[in-house]
């Protein structure tokens, strides 16, 4: 595909200017709807699954890539794609729930990744960093996220809050399906 991942949007622009996120997750939130639609939860959403393409004369046609850790939601006992309480995911854009080990990923925790993707598309970092990998993870777990607008300023106040409220802990607290985000990312200004 002609284009760009998100990774290399941001490290070669810097931040993304609200609209164009607004524009990019919107969609993406339209592939992640038909992936949680048959029963499956991504598990690997990142920057460098995200593609910004050019098809068909238009510019900027996310594409959801790398369903390589995706999960079936539905009732298959027989299926065991990986072991219990095994950690999968990217350490800087997994779930609180995923870090954890645990084995209740569901559509929510898709949604945590993708306010993860969209503060360092905002940003231009993600919302934790450390040293180790672990640390990070811990940190998804367990630590507030610092608001991306302390980081830049610019970012429209009713974007940040969509954001922030992806990045919640208790999975209850987060949009609860990527219908759900996208409308409310429809109304960001």
């Amino acid at each position: 595909l002609p284009g760009h991942n998100m990774d290399e949007l941001v490290i070669r622009h810097g931040p993304l200017p609200a609209g164009r996120v607004v524009h990019l997750m919107a969609q993406t939130c339209a592939a992640l709807s038909e992936a949680h639609s048959v029963g499956l939860v991504h598990r690997d959403i990142k920057p460098a699954n995200i593609f910004s393409a050019c098809r068909g004369g238009l510019f900027d046609v996310a594409k959801l890539l790398d369903f390589g850790l995706a999960k079936p939601t539905l009732d298959m006992d027989e299926i065991a794609l990986t072991q219990e309480g095994a950690i999968t995911g990217s350490p800087l854009y997994m779930s609180p729930e995923q870090a954890s080990g645990e084995d209740v990923t569901d559509p929510r925790s898709d949604i945590y990744s993708l306010g993860a993707v969209m503060y360092f598309m905002l940003t231009g970092e993600p919302p934790f960093v450390r040293e180790r990998p672990l640390k990070v993870m811990i940190a998804h777990a367990t630590e507030p996220v610092i608001p991306p607008c302390t980081i830049q300023p610019n970012i429209p106040p009713d974007l940040e809050t969509i954001v922030l409220k992806c990045l919640e802990k208790d999975p209850s607290n987060r949009f609860q399906s990527t219908v759900e985000l996208a409308a409310a990312l429809a109304q960001a200004d």
